[in-house]
């Protein structure tokens, strides 16, 4: 039995200024003051915060290797770039190595689960090196498998049921939900495909048992929710991301059939996808959760996704109340909502509650430790929420576990070869950058390319 004892950290949430966290096999079995070591391996946290790792619960891992590229681009440019020319150039090593190093990224900054909503299945190969990445990485992660059709010229997967028959044969090489890599499905976006075909694979996601994600209410398909309901597909272990162009009542819809949601503030502001729907989720009797969606064009930490989407909420309510004329006297969404967002409610969208998201005995042991220390620490805020959604940056994060397991320690990730992995990352962005130019020339042929053409031109109204 393999024992671990955090030792004098302010754990958030509980009410002594110092107290210990006792894990065993990756269980947290205890939380309190000056608990017995034993033969534990010690973790000393003095002056520090003790914290559940953040959930993200929207991100495309496979875009860590193209970095930066879309920092100026609207969701049409994303689109015509990336859809339909970066991505027609991956290898299963570009795959491997993104989505390892973007895996490690979130480690780094302290989110110990992710969804990774993989769309880039090129071919089988693909798709085992995704899997294997997040095996290598140590981060709790849920595969999301996409069927979406790259516009390849000579295409590995004859036809969608190809695609759908190679991802039963998937479901094999993985466990349980509760295992630390886990299987779910991507559906194809609406306007990609006729509705018989996302019928088939949210079929497929329940007969083996799968959590389902989707982009849902961008302006191509604002309807989104709507078309599912009236298939009768809506239903429970659904994580709708984005939902900007999702209407109130739908928004109704997606909590009355026990759905979720997903919010990823800062590129749905910056692409033109509207404002992030915190505020009228929550009306909804939905709670918001956070995803940091492509670091392809924006920051992939969790405090960033916390201070935008709580910011612009709040000026959201604010504008209501200065439309009259008069001035707010209070502030209605708060620190502790965003991060609960950013935590037990991104543990139970992706279906993690009861497992993590909090720090109590029974949950496995998925916690960071931050140091509040540095100029942007002086003096110390008195509440430790306000510190972490506020004040504190992904260079606080000291100490990482997962499943009990150290991933990160005094700053730096654990057995992490940095100059191999920056090699074959610098490789895969100059060779990608090259190829997606090449590529680019020759999709427009392709039917994909047309399908994805025709959605853009819809987007723009130059149809």
């Amino acid at each position: 039995m393999s024992k671990t004892l955090i030792r004098n950290g302010h754990v958030v949430g509980q009410t002594t200024a110092t107290c210990d966290v006792l894990i065993e096999d990756g269980r947290i079995v205890a939380v309190g003051p000056a608990l017995a070591a034993g033969n534990a391996q010690i973790i000393e946290a003095a002056g520090m915060l003790v914290a559940p790792g953040f959930v993200d619960t929207h991100r495309h891992l496979w875009q860590t290797s193209i970095r930066g590229v879309a920092a100026d681009w609207s969701l049409v440019d994303y689109i015509r770039n990336i859809r339909l020319g970066y991505a027609t150039a991956y290898t299963p090593e570009d795959v491997y190595i993104a989505t390892y190093v973007g895996a490690l990224e979130a480690i780094d900054a302290g989110i110990t689960s992710l969804g990774d909503f993989c769309h880039i299945i090129r071919s089988p190969e693909h798709a085992e090196a995704a899997r294997q990445a997040l095996i290598d990485s140590g981060l709790r992660a849920r595969l999301y498998y996409g069927f979406y059709n790259i516009p390849d010229e000579k295409p590995v997967f004859a036809d969608h049921a190809a695609r759908l028959a190679h991802a039963r044969d998937f479901r094999r090489a993985f466990g349980t939900s509760t295992d630390l890599i886990s299987m779910g499905v991507a559906l194809t976006e609406f306007n990609l495909q006729p509705i018989e075909r996302t019928t088939a694979e949210v079929h497929l996601a329940r007969d083996l048992d799968l959590d389902i994600t989707m982009h849902m209410g961008t302006l191509s398909t604002p309807d989104g929710v709507s078309r599912l309901r009236e298939a009768g597909l809506l239903g429970p272990r659904m994580l709708h991301v984005h939902c900007n162009a999702s209407t109130d009542a739908e928004l109704a819809q997606i909590a009355g059939s026990g759905g979720k949601v997903s919010i990823t503030p800062e590129t749905e502001m910056q692409m033109g996808m509207g404002f992030p729907i915190t505020n009228r989720a929550l009306k909804a009797e939905l709670r918001p959760t956070f995803g940091i969606d492509i670091v392809s064009d924006c920051s992939g930490d969790m405090f960033a996704q916390m201070r935008l989407a709580l910011q612009t909420a709040r000026a959201i309510d604010n504008q209501v109340v200065l439309d009259t004329g008069k001035m707010p006297v209070s502030i209605g969404l708060t620190v502790a909502n965003a991060y609960r967002f950013a935590t037990l409610d991104g543990a139970a969208a992706m279906g993690f509650d009861g497992l993590v998201g909090a720090i109590a005995p029974g949950l496995r042991a998925d916690i960071i430790l931050m140091k509040i220390e540095g100029v942007h620490h002086l003096p110390k805020t008195p509440d430790p929420i306000a510190t972490i959604v506020l004040q504190a940056r992904p260079g606080d994060v000291d100490t990482v576990l997962v499943d009990g397991v150290v991933r990160k320690r005094a700053g730096k990730l654990v057995n992490v070869d940095f100059a191999a992995i920056g090699c074959r990352a610098q490789t895969s962005a100059d060779h990608l950058a090259e190829a997606a130019r090449d590529a680019a020339a020759h999709t427009g042929a392709t039917a994909t390319a047309s399908v994805y053409a025709a959605g853009v031109a819809k987007m723009t109204g130059t149809n």
